[in-house]
């Protein structure tokens, strides 16, 4: 080969390697910018899905993110440990992306009534939450009720539809005796409920709070207000008596 040709070929092998050279300065300038970009990308959207008790200022006070940090720099991990210490959190997931969005995806426990006799809110978990005034429109237990029946409450509560939950203003521990004071059922409640109506209900039978609003349609009880027995309730039977009709039957005992 003449010396021409030794030269175009050391030529082309230059500029070869020169191109080369150039596409790995470029690969490595990209990392670098992506690095760097990630690096201070700023949280530019917030969406938190699954609260309904807790606010979502709260949640984003907690975690301390108001001021929109860098979203790279935030420890996914320690977040969620953040927020799974919150007494109405059960679970949660927190997701980011190079878009700048962080995603918090929240599964909450229910509260499920107010303990006056211990001043907590008690949740569908069991758990119990101090009272803040963070919380309102929950019913409110007004008495003590002995442990193994406020678990059983508590368990059963929690498997009642939370809109006839909400229907409820006062829960009352009413255990039924007999004429001499003898505790027949010591399950026993009484609900008074937001309609002005009342509700007996035992632990043992507590599922049938979820036909209350069947029955309610069912006897006219929007227009005669009165007592509603579903520790009683039978697929034949269901007790209910007016006030009026307890009025009446009072007034005759008494004459």
């Amino acid at each position: 080969m003449n010396k021409k040709g030794q030269k175009i070929k050391h030529h082309t092998k230059r500029k070869l390697k020169v191109n080369v050279l150039l596409k790995l300065l470029v690969f490595f300038c990209l990392i670098i910018a992506t690095f760097y970009y990630l690096k201070t990308l700023p949280i530019k959207n917030i969406y938190i899905t699954g609260n309904e008790q807790i606010p979502d200022v709260e949640i984003i006070e907690t975690l301390n993110i108001k001021d929109y940090p860098p979203l790279y720099k935030l420890k996914i991990s320690k977040l969620e440990q953040t927020l799974q210490a919150h007494p109405l959190i059960k679970n949660v997931k927190i997701k980011r992306n190079i878009f700048g969005k962080l995603t918090i995806k929240i599964t909450e426990s229910k509260i499920l009534f107010f303990y006056k006799y211990n001043n907590k809110y008690i949740t569908s978990e069991g758990t119990s939450i101090d009272n803040n005034d963070k919380y309102y429109g929950y019913p409110t237990l007004i008495n003590f009720t002995p442990d193994t029946v406020f678990e059983e409450f508590v368990k059963g509560l929690n498997k009642i539809d939370h809109n006839i939950i909400n229907m409820i203003n006062e829960i009352e521990y009413n255990p039924y005796k007999n004429a001499d004071g003898t505790i027949i059922d010591n399950n026993r409640f009484t609900l008074k409920m937001n309609d002005q109506n009342t509700v007996i209900i035992d632990t043992v039978n507590i599922k049938n709070l979820n036909l209350y609003n069947t029955i309610y349609a069912s006897l006219g009880m929007d227009t005669s207000k009165g007592i509603l027995y579903l520790d009683t309730i039978t697929e034949d039977n269901i007790y209910f008596k007016s006030y009026e009709t307890i009025n009446n039957e009072n007034k005759d005992e008494t004459n």
